[in-house]
């Protein structure tokens, strides 16, 4: 199933959208990876992956320290990078770029606070936590692939 494909099973499908995403996982087309200078599937998995690396974090199987003021800002990632730079340029002021900026700093704040919580050994619901973060991630999905879709709505026939 491709991208678009995707879209339009999710967002039709009724119900909890987060829980439609986390059934139907993402899966690119030949050659619909790279999105204007951004290999999505590179830039999604790499949160998707922090839900994990928070898991681990909260359990106390991963020990490392991360940085909670570079972890909190959203322009630092690649997906991040991408929306600052060339995602501005080309698509600042597309409805659906603004969504996805604005989930994508939602995203980053939410996993920065929990991380935050965990480095100074304040008392965390690692389940009200992890789905939190899990949300948001599947947010950040979404939106980036419906500005996917409003890009290819846009090309000249």
């Amino acid at each position: 199933m491709g991208i678009l494909s995707w879209l339009k099973n999710v967002t039709q499908g009724g119900g909890n959208v987060n829980d439609t995403i986390a059934l139907q996982p993402l899966q690119f087309a030949a050659g619909e990876e790279e999105f204007r200078g951004l290999n999505m599937k590179e830039a999604l998995d790499a949160h998707v992956a922090w839900a994990r690396r928070l898991e681990n974090h909260l359990k106390g199987t991963d020990t490392a320290r991360y940085e909670v003021a570079e972890v909190a800002v959203d322009h630092l990632c690649t997906l991040g990078k991408w929306i600052h730079g060339v995602g501005r340029h080309e698509f600042g002021g597309v409805a659906e770029y603004a969504e996805l900026r604005q989930v994508h700093a939602e995203f980053h704040l939410v996993v920065g606070a929990a991380l935050n919580e965990v480095n100074n050994k304040e008392q965390v619901s690692v389940d009200k936590t992890l789905k939190a973060v899990r949300q948001k991630s599947g947010e950040v999905q979404l939106a980036l692939i419906r500005l996917y879709a409003s890009a290819q709505d846009r090309r000249p026939a």
